[in-house]
């Protein structure tokens, strides 16, 4: 099998890392990869490939399946193009990616089928949006804050600091120096409760009707600093634990959240294929409200849940486009934990330069597997520099969340370059990262 592999950053590293090791995949092309990613004996870097130049390159080079990585090209539709040409593509449609694609949609989407979120409410102008927040009882209850659409992680604001919050909101609808850019906002309470991602594979059995592989969960850390302080950012390390969520609360998310899910984008005309990402808080009795969707697998979760699968997943991810019922995949029982390192200034959004450009220095044998990100060769040295936010990470595997950890850690210490930046809390508090 020939695949490729659409993205740059550490999850597709880890999806090129777990193909190169299965006996069916003879080649690897990833688009546009990273300079650490031909490390892989079966893998080689690309061109950017769109929507102008991506059908003929599979056909070239008789690409049997493409695997997408980030949103934006689901969102734009790469997928719809891809099976107009009859190219095995997993990822959902231009449509059905709208779950991820507007925040607002999916919101509206999850109160028409009675999935449980928190209350919000959406506004289409910055001078509405003020008049709304002056309403709305930040200091008593909070309020969380986010744009409408693609964000990269860093569209949503949490706050109970009423400056804050009026911040966020120029920031997000007026201010030019921002990156992150909305024309409609969204306002939602604060959701209490204990965080975790869900994932499953899902796909159209060869009935119609919508069918799915729960795949687990991965707990995420998304503030930049210790402690869940500073800034949202695209994730900076996260942890696999066998025992928690309990099998119960895993039960309660099938049905309370992607059962329904896929059965109200089937009554919609937009049944979902590919990998479908549920941001979840977990309430004192266990039971899921949805925080949002993803319609593609979480970055940096797939480098702590991909190590863990047994079993050939490009088979698998093939058999689902076809529209076979493929065999179930293992998750191995063990946990995982895996640390993000990154860039000096990240996330800078736009207002501080992150400090790039810093030869990475790898001192000893990693202790763990590294899946790379944020790199470029460099032309003067050899080696790798840092040219991104997240640069790297490091995924341990253990019996216990303890014992990975620990192994993560050690793996962390080899590498050094200038501004590194990591947290060193992944994993310690076990669960409940926001």
């Amino acid at each position: 099998m020939r695949v490729l592999i659409i993205g740059s950053g550490g999850r597709e590293d880890a999806f090129a890392w777990k193909f190169n090791g299965e006996e069916n995949v003879s080649q690897i092309y990833v688009s546009p990869g990273n300079a650490a990613i031909e490390r892989l004996v079966k893998a080689s870097c690309v061109e950017t490939l769109d929507h102008s130049n991506i059908v003929g390159f599979c056909r070239d080079n008789l690409v049997d399946l493409v695997v997408i990585g980030p949103e934006a090209p689901l969102t734009e539709g790469i997928v719809d193009l891809l099976s107009e040409h009859s190219i095995h593509a997993f990822g959902p449609s231009k449509a059905a990616a709208k779950l991820e694609g507007s925040k607002i949609f999916s919101k509206i989407f999850m109160k028409e089928n009675s999935i449980p979120t928190a209350s919000f409410e959406v506004y289409d102008s910055f001078s509405a949006a003020s008049e709304g927040l002056n309403n709305w009882p930040v200091e008593k209850k909070g309020i969380v804050i986010k744009v409408d659409g693609l964000a990269g992680g860093k569209g949503v604001v949490v706050t109970k600091d009423r400056q804050e919050a009026e911040q966020a909101l120029f920031d997000f609808m007026k201010d030019p120096q921002v990156s992150v850019k909305t024309e409609r906002i969204l306002f939602e309470d604060i959701l209490q409760g204990e965080e975790v991602s869900a994932f499953a594979l899902c796909f159209q059995n060869d009935k119609g009707d919508p069918d799915y592989i729960f795949l687990g969960s991965a707990c995420d850390h998304k503030r930049v600093f210790d402690n869940d302080q500073g800034p949202n950012t695209g994730g900076m390390g996260c942890y696999r634990d066998p025992l928690w969520p309990t099998i119960k609360s895993l039960d309660l998310i099938e049905e309370k959240v992607l059962k329904p899910t896929l059965k109200g984008m089937k009554e919609q005309g937009n049944t979902f294929t590919g990998f479908l990402f549920m941001g979840l808080m977990m309430d004192g009795s266990g039971c899921p409200h949805v925080i949002e969707y993803n319609v593609r697998m979480g970055d940096p979760e797939t480098q702590a849940l991909l190590p863990l699968i047994e079993g050939e997943l490009s088979q698998t991810l093939l058999e689902c486009v076809q529209g076979r019922k493929p065999d179930e995949l293992v998750l191995s029982d063990q946990a995982s934990v895996h640390v993000v390192l990154t860039s000096g200034g990240y996330p800078s959004l736009g207002k501080i330069p992150m400090d790039l450009g810093h030869v990475i220095k790898e001192q000893g044998v990693v202790n763990g597997l590294t899946f790379y990100a944020g790199v470029q060769n460099d032309p003067l040295n050899g080696g790798l520099l840092n040219s991104g936010g997240r640069v790297l990470g490091v995924t341990s595997i253990g019996s216990s969340i303890d014992e990975a950890r620990e192994l993560a850690y050690a793996g962390v210490s080899q590498f050094s370059y200038k501004g590194m930046h990591y947290r060193k809390d992944i994993g310690k508090n076990k669960r409940g990262n926001s």
